[in-house]
């Protein structure tokens, strides 16, 4: 415990101890007019050779400001105000950290410049209300540089290695451009595929709902967004780029994104091919692929997952952003999507995107789990291998229609639709064995499966607001549809020891079919009543259905008659369920200068109806909760706010947790679903504290939160012994008393001396859980601890790097297993080191050591996976390049991974991408813009 505390020492410390610089330049905003200081104008200083931003700041309430030291140097010094003329200054550093007092910056009303013709340089940075606007001409890039090599230059804005896009910590959620969709759900699509040449502004603002854009009543809901707004000439034009690349091991890579804009008329269209694990699809495209969010996720429970070879995963086929390298498998993607957007008449929005793709994935396993039943001679260790040939294809289309009926009323249209048809086989290997050696079976699986899916999803959205401010109804519908078939054919041989001697092999030799059909509906209602000037009350009404029809066909293979025509009984099953809920709520807003609070209650009614044809049983289930909910936010300054969150919730078992039938396709596990299952209650509370400068660049951020769920549906394992061998059955029951903790601080601040940032964070969680093994309670925690530091230093011009250290410390026990006990740790170093060199070379190296240790013998490596390129930009505006890249320099990558599951621990190791070169081309059709260096003048007309 004194390690944790000195750790957390180490990691807090340096944001307490550091000292504060004494101002260097100082200096007065006033307006000419009123002779009266500017309050919270903007004042920016940039270097005077190419405008680079260096620094910015905001006055005070009287128009002061100030800085920090500079190094010695010829700067330039803006101040912008919205509604008055640019001012910029010359500013010359002779000595390093020299005071320098600016007086007073005289700035005019651009209205009181009568019949003049004004001429200024645009403002790096502007500031309106909550809204950071950076232009983007004194944030230099290289040739073919996309939007998110541009955001990682601008003060406040970081992005992670996955492509997650931060402003001072906190997640970018949405990106428009041009205040319109880009791929709708996928924010990375835009930073990862615009180029940033395209770009003249990036605005940085809080997007508040649809309902509360559109009513002008603030429900608390928001999401930190960025709208990128092109440049004029973009506005009505073709642009993009074109990119191939081939190498050794027969690698190949190409991409395209083609632009045709103009005006509010937008229509992009983006396309890759490879087969080099590059892909570019999100969390949400994975749920929408496989309908698992109109479906539920079926729920194994009683454990946690912890990838420690990478962040790849099987994902059914689709390994997400930024998965890479690392993912599990070697993938051949082909993927291609249209996105179109259009206002009509001024008063409808317009979006509409579809993207396809089909993906071929190998996967090759090899996994050792380490069982734990009751001890003694029922602890057992299984190996496997297993080789996945896997082709998932996919076809989606979203749209939306935004119309604003009259300045009163508007309306909402969102569907959704995708389809999906994916083919896999499986085989596998496998020998179980006690812990003195002995055999205790051994056999091989061929499983073969063809799905068919369809996945609807729809929401219509009505708003409107009267002439009383505050008082407003709304009203959403929601449908959904899923219809999925699976033929499948499972080909088992399983021979059993008893005593070291085999048995007589046992065979299972069917074919499969399952079709699962779910309908959901859903409305609300909600009316907003103003109470005094701040405050409103919410009265809402809602009704929800979800309907599943769940059908298993089994038939076993008939020797005398050569076909699959044995019906069996024990392994098929006819099932429904229809699960409702509905009721209202109440609750209380107010909005007062320093903090809001919301408080209020929901009453629900849910009934679940469940029906075995096959058996002809029924079950009825039905329950009231009170849903309380209540959340304050203390704004403790303009940039420092404390909040506490408590929600209630409920959530029902899946149609694959309620169907009682048994999935035999793995012969040593069983599942088996559980009609009885009830629906779950859940209870969580968070407390976040949020404090940032984006001035100073400084940020902190503290968050913790618990929570507790009852009747948690969790697995009941049992273990049979079949004559020698181990068959585990599994069966989801509901738990209660399971609860969560979860805790991070992150904080950062630059060193501008060293032209550095310094980001430290750590988090923690702790996850209780209950279940069952053999019939007997089992209490499982896993406990982890994860510190990291990130270090970045800029040399404009000359070198980026971005250095990042992390330990991922992680132990679980179980209370009636504690032969699996297990603490383990990952160490994870890295750094990633741009140079642009003479003749407009530019090289990166980009390497990640990982050394995991703690886990089964040959799973402890210590990797080292190193990549590098060189590129070299040419053609008039340097709109071509060429690129040699070289990846896994030391031919060592490889994936490892550890799972920590209800009753057994397994480490796999998996293949991944190793060493291979490419020679790579790119073209870009967009350099008609404006090229130039420096910062953009702008010239305006004013008076008549």
């Amino acid at each position: 415990m004194n390690r944790i505390f000195t750790l957390l020492a180490f990691f807090i410390l340096p944001f307490i101890v550091q000292a504060q610089q004494q101002p260097a330049i100082r200096g007065v905003v006033y307006d000419t007019a009123s002779k009266h200081g500017l309050a919270y104008a903007t004042v920016s200083i940039v270097n005077a050779k190419d405008s680079t931003l260096v620094t910015f700041t905001r006055a005070d309430s009287t128009g002061k400001f100030k800085f920090g030291p500079l190094g010695k140097g010829k700067y330039l010094l803006s101040s912008s105000y919205v509604g008055f003329v640019p001012v910029w200054k010359p500013l010359n550093i002779e000595t390093d950290g020299q005071l320098v007092e600016m007086g007073n910056i005289a700035m005019t009303d651009i209205l009181s410049s009568g019949d003049v013709t004004v001429t200024a340089r645009r403002p790096p940075v502007t500031i309106s209300g909550d809204t950071v606007e950076f232009n983007t001409e004194n944030f230099k890039t290289q040739p073919n540089a996309v939007v998110e090599d541009m955001l990682k230059k601008m003060p406040g804005i970081t992005v992670d290695n996955d492509g997650t896009v931060r402003m001072n910590g906190q997640k970018i959620n949405r990106v428009l451009v041009n205040g319109k969709e880009f791929f709708t759900g996928d924010p990375k699509m835009a930073t990862k595929n615009l180029d940033a040449d395209a770009v003249d502004k990036v605005q940085v603002f809080d997007k508040k709902s649809d309902r509360a854009e559109f009513t002008g009543v603030d429900d608390g809901q928001s999401e930190k967004t960025i709208n990128l707004k092109l440049k004029k000439d973009r506005n009505h034009a073709l642009f993009g780029k074109v990119s191939a690349a081939a190498g050794t091991e027969s690698r190949w890579d190409g991409q395209t994104n083609i632009n045709k804009f103009n005006g509010d008329q937008q229509l992009s269209f983006i396309g890759m091919a490879n087969n080099t694990n590059r892909q570019g699809f999100s969390i949400s495209d994975i749920l929408n692929f496989t309908g698992e969010l109109s479906r539920g996720m079926r729920s194994g429970g009683g454990g946690i997952v912890i990838n420690t070879g990478g962040p790849g995963g099987d994902n059914n086929g689709l390994p997400v952003t930024g998965a890479g390298q690392n993912a599990q498998g070697v993938a051949t993607t082909y993927a291609g999507g249209i996105n179109f957007n259009d206002t009509w008449n001024k008063k409808t929005d317009f979006n509409a995107s579809g993207m396809g793709s089909n993906i071929d994935l190998l996967t090759n396993r090899t996994t050792n789990r380490r069982f734990g039943f009751n001890g003694g001679g029922s602890d057992y260790e299984e190996e496997r291998t297993s080789n996945t040939a896997r082709n998932s294809r996919q076809q989606r289309v979203n749209m939306m229609i935004d119309s604003k009926i009259d300045s009163f009323n508007a309306i909402k249209f969102t569907p959704s639709f995708t389809t999906q048809q994916v083919d896999s086989r499986t085989t596998t290997s496998y020998l179980q064995q006690n812990l003195k050696g002995v055999k205790l079976s051994e056999g091989t699986t061929d499983n073969s499966t063809h799905s068919d899916a369809f996945n609807f999803g729809g929401t219509a959205l009505f708003r409107k607001r009267f002439q009383k401010k505050g008082r407003t109804i709304s009203s959403q519908v929601t449908l959904a549809y899923n219809d999925s078939k699976q033929d499948g054919s499972v080909n088992n041989l399983f021979r059993n020891y008893v005593g070291g001697v085999a048995r007589p092999d046992s065979v299972v030799d069917q074919r499969n079919r399952r079709e699962a059909v779910t309908r959901g509906f859903g409305a609300n209602i909600v009316y907003t009543e103003p109470v005094g000037k701040k405050s409103l009350l919410e009265f809402s009404g809602f009704y929800n259905t979800n309907v599943g029809d769940a059908k298993r066909l089994t038939y076993d293979y008939g020797k005398s008659s050569g076909k699959y025509d044995q019906f069996n009984a024990a392994q098929s099953n006819d099932f429904k369920s229809d699960y409702s809920y509905g009721g209202g709520s109440l609750s209380f807003r107010s909005n007062q200068k320093m903090f809001n609070y919301t408080i209020g209650t929901t009453l629900q009614e849910a009934k679940l109806n469940s029906y075995n044809n096959t058996t002809g049983t029924a079950i009825r289930q039905s329950f009231t909760d009170a849903l309380p909910s209540a959340s304050l936010t203390y704004k403790i300054a303009s940039s420092r706010s404390l909040s506490l969150n408590y929600s209630t919730s409920t959530t029902q078992p899946s149609t694959t947790q309620l169907q009682p039938v048994a999935d035999v396709t793995d012969p040593t596990n069983t599942y088996i679903g559980n009609p009885n299952l009830k629906r779950s209650y859940a209870q969580s509370i968070s407390l976040n504290y949020f404090s940032t400068n984006m001035y100073t660049q400084r940020n902190f951020f503290a968050f913790i939160s618990a929570s507790k769920t009852d009747n948690a549906i969790t697995n009941s394992d049992s273990l049979v012994n079949t004559g020698g061998s181990n068959l585990r059955i599994s069966s989801p029951v509901n738990v209660s008393g399971n609860y969560m903790l979860f805790g991070s601080i992150n904080a950062g601040f630059p060193m501008k001396k060293l032209k550095s940032r310094l980001d430290i964070g750590i988090g923690t969680n702790f996850i209780h859980n209950n279940s069952f093994i053999s019939g007997k309670p089992n209490v499982i925690e896993n406990m982890s601890l994860s510190p990291n530091l990130t270090y970045n230093f800029y040399l404009e011009g000359k070198m980026d790097l971005n250095a990042n250290a992390r330990l991922n410390i992680s132990k679980a026990t179980y209370s009636a297993q504690p032969q699996i006990n297990s603490n383990y740790l990952q160490q994870v170093y890295g750094f990633d080191m741009t140079n642009y060199l003479p003749w407009g070379l530019v090289l990166n190296n980009n390497f990640n050591y990982t050394v995991n240790s703690g886990r089964a013998d040959g799973f402890n490596t210590s990797v080292g996976y190193w990549n590098a390129s060189i590129a070299k930009s040419f053609m008039k505006n340097k709109r071509a390049e060429i690129k040699l890249t070289a990846f896994d320099i030391l031919k060592q990558n490889q994936g490892i991974s550890r799972n920590a599951n209800q009753n057994y621990v397994e480490d796999t190791r998996y293949n991944v991408l190793q060493q291979y070169f490419t020679l790579g081309f790119t073209f870009s059709l967009n350099k008609a813009g404006n090229t130039a260096n420096g910062a953009r003048i702008v010239t305006r007309t004013i008076g008549g």
